[in-house]
């Protein structure tokens, strides 16, 4: 891998990133994978200070990886270190922390070098993808969200699901799965939390359950009457609208995400005053691509969910072809590597 300038960080089951590599391969450009779930087990770092300055070489089993001939950065899906099952429950955690630590400070040393591009920055990725920033900042820049509760206590959720009029969705904030080195349990991909979706309504059978609430902080909203739904894409200064008719069918109706059915979309529109209010949310994080959300009402009112600094994008195109999201991808890519 001695002739890669782009590395991409991520994880094993990324899909979206063994495409793009593939094209960008096919664009003159050859991209090495770095995957943080290997080290130590099957990873190896070597970072060595002489005459001040560091020399960072990275041993993964596709061959090493020279941190000086990198002149981009992908910044995808990466899971934490995972050391050796072997090692206790006292050693386990401090191994992972040691790795940890050296990681962070190899990807310092990137992030501080002028001449090595980033999509994204991932101390802006981590920022961006709070939804109580998103939803504070969005609303300066005129994006009207959804009113939000954020609650552990029982009594809080059940005067706000009056106030909604018993018309509430309940909304995970990190995703219904537990991730690689979150648990003890050796797994390779996702696990999803049984009986947690990503998007679902409250109802009156929900609330005879509400005090369960106190285990764990807890997103609820009011429900939104849509007419459809936007998936907007967009890389630096290029935009991408999916129109999504979720409406059309049961099953995405309260979430287009359903894995077991694929909504009904083409491409969309999207108004001026939204498109240059995402646009700057995006400079406000710094940040060179991000996947917004918005829900459109029968009245034609543009509701922002989220953004998702770091979130899908190849399936857009997939749904909908004239969408070029990869080329738009690729290009950025090339041109800063």
């Amino acid at each position: 891998m001695g002739n890669a300038t782009i590395l991409v960080v991520t994880a094993r089951w990324d899909s979206t990133a063994y495409a793009a590599a593939e094209i960008l391969r096919r664009n003159g450009r050859e991209a090495a994978f770095f995957y943080p779930e290997d080290l130590p087990q099957r990873a190896q770092v070597d970072s060595v200070f002489r005459q001040g300055k560091w020399s960072n070489i990275l041993h993964t089993e596709d061959g090493s990886i020279d941190l000086d001939d990198i002149k981009a950065v992908w910044w995808r899906k990466p899971y934490v270190s995972r050391p050796s099952d072997s090692l206790s429950r006292v050693q386990f955690p401090y191994a992972r922390r040691e790795s940890e630590y050296a990681m962070k400070g190899l990807w310092e040393l990137l992030l501080n070098d002028p001449e090595v591009y980033w999509m994204s920055n991932p101390h802006n990725i981590r920022r961006a993808g709070n939804k109580m920033i998103q939803m504070t900042r969005g609303a300066v820049h005129g994006l009207v969200s959804p009113k939000t509760i954020i609650t552990n206590d029982p009594e809080a959720v059940r005067k706000f699901y009056d106030e909604c009029s018993k018309r509430m969705v309940f909304k995970s904030m990190t995703g219904p799965f537990l991730l690689p080195g979150e648990v003890e349990e050796e797994y390779t991909a996702e696990t999803f939390v049984p009986g947690l979706p990503l998007v679902r309504p409250f109802t009156d059978e929900d609330m005879e359950h509400v005090d369960s609430v106190r285990y764990s902080a807890c997103m609820f909203q009011e429900f939104v009457e849509k007419k459809h739904e936007l998936r907007v894409t967009i890389f630096e200064d290029q935009i991408f609208t999916c129109q999504i008719d979720s409406q059309k069918n049961d099953l995405t109706r309260y979430d287009w995400r359903r894995s077991d059915s694929l909504p009904d979309a083409t491409a969309g529109e999207l108004p001026d005053s939204i498109a240059d209010a995402c646009l700057k949310l995006l400079d406000e994080f710094d940040l060179r691509f991000g996947a917004f959300d918005f829900i459109v009402t029968p009245d034609d009112e543009y509701i922002f969910l989220e953004v998702n600094p770091n979130g899908q994008w190849l399936f857009i195109q997939e749904w909908v072809p004239q969408l070029r999201v990869m080329q738009a991808f690729v290009d950025i890519m090339v041109r800063n590597s």
